[in-house]
C-alpha cells in the first residue's frame, strides 16, 4: 500500500490519514577527541606489574610470594607509578581505561576489594 506524503495542511501532524507525532529537537553534534590508532599493550606484563606494585608492602618487589595488599593503595598511586615498572614502549601506551581493566581483572583474579573514595575521586585497593 502506498501513503501519501501530501500534507492537508493540518496542524495537528496527520499525513495521509497517518498521525504522526513531533520530530524530536536536533541537539549540537559533540566532538570526542578518541584515539584513532589501536593501542597494543602486553595485558600480561601490565597485571604482573600492577599486582607486584599492590602486593609489596613497600617499594621492594617480592617475587612469587604474594603479600598481604596495604591497605592505604589507591588506583591514582598505583597508575602513576606503573609507568617506573614497565618497559618504555608499553608505558606510552598506557591509558587509564586499559589500567583499570587490568585492575578489575586483578581484583577478580585475587580477591581484591576496591571501594570509592569519599568524595568519588579515587578508588581504594585492599584485600578483603
Amino acid at each position: 500500500a502506498v501513503v501519501s506524503t501530501q500534507s492537508t495542511g493540518d496542524e495537528a501532524g496527520i499525513i495521509g490519514g497517518i498521525e504522526l507525532i513531533e520530530a524530536a529537537p536536533k541537539i549540537e553534534r559533540i566532538h570526542i577527541n578518541y584515539a584513532r590508532k589501536a593501542k597494543k599493550i602486553d595485558i600480561k606484563l601490565l597485571k604482573e606489574a600492577m599486582w607486584k606494585r599492590l602486593s609489596s608492602k613497600n617499594e621492594s618487589i617480592n617475587v612469587g610470594v604474594e603479600a598481604a595488599v596495604d591497605e592505604k593503595k589507591t588506583f591514582s598511586q598505583t597508575y602513576k607509578k606503573l609507568p617506573l615498572s614497565i618497559p618504555q614502549a608499553v608505558a606510552e601506551n598506557l591509558s587509564v581505561p586499559i589500567a583499570f581493566s587490568c585492575l578489575l581483572h586483578l581484583a577478580n583474579e585475587h580477591n581484591l576489594a576496591l571501594s570509592d573514595s569519599l568524595d568519588l575521586t579515587d578508588i581504594h585497593i585492599a584485600l578483603p
